[in-house]
């Protein structure tokens, strides 16, 4: 009995011990919710008109002064391609490839952290271009919030090859520089 007793008490020990015993794992990452005092992801839209002249057909489109990307920021480029009677925005991503008559052409872009650099190239002399192709595009510009990761894979949240889609995900709000109807004429 009294054995039973001594393991009774033993087992009523370990209960009351293991219910006031408090286990820590380790830490985990920091997440992007907003709860720790840092907003989540912000992408920021700037919006431009061009046109592509000679010699060199390319334009430096630098971001407003308050503006700087981060080192881990990417930057997207979208052409106004047309607006539908509705009011339907459609946008092109870049770098995007024409073929006509002369050869083929093609609009693309590089970016810094301060400025972004929108030109197009071809397989013929750009000066027999005309003004359908060189002027009057309405160009957007996106600054989508990246991270460099750990183990170079990293899916993306969103198709960014869709302007709408981008706009949608992280909540755009440009300003509007085209109107209803317009459409790009190529031809």
């Amino acid at each position: 009995m009294k054995g039973l007793k001594t393991l009774l008490s033993i087992l009523q020990l370990s209960i009351i011990t293991s219910c006031s015993t408090e286990i820590i794992g380790p830490a985990g990452l920091d997440g992007r919710d907003g709860l720790d005092g840092i907003n989540g992801e912000t992408a920021f839209v700037f919006e431009y008109e061009v046109d592509f002249t000679s010699p060199d057909y390319q334009q430096f489109l630098e971001y407003q002064d308050d503006f700087q990307a981060l080192e881990s920021d990417v930057t997207l480029v979208y052409f106004l391609w047309e607006i539908e009677e509705n009011g339907t925005e459609i946008w092109r991503p870049l770098p995007m490839t024409l073929f006509l008559q002369q050869g083929i052409l093609q609009y693309s872009f590089d970016f810094t952290r301060n400025d972004v650099s929108v030109f197009m190239e071809a397989n013929f002399p750009l000066n027999s271009l005309g003004a359908n192709l060189t002027d009057d595009w309405i160009i957007r510009v996106v600054v989508v919030p990246g991270l460099f990761g750990t183990n170079g894979r990293y899916l993306a949240p969103v198709n960014y090859n869709n302007y709408n889609n981008v706009k949608e995900y992280y909540n755009l709000q440009p300003t509007k520089m085209a109107k209803n109807g317009y459409k790009k004429n190529l031809e």
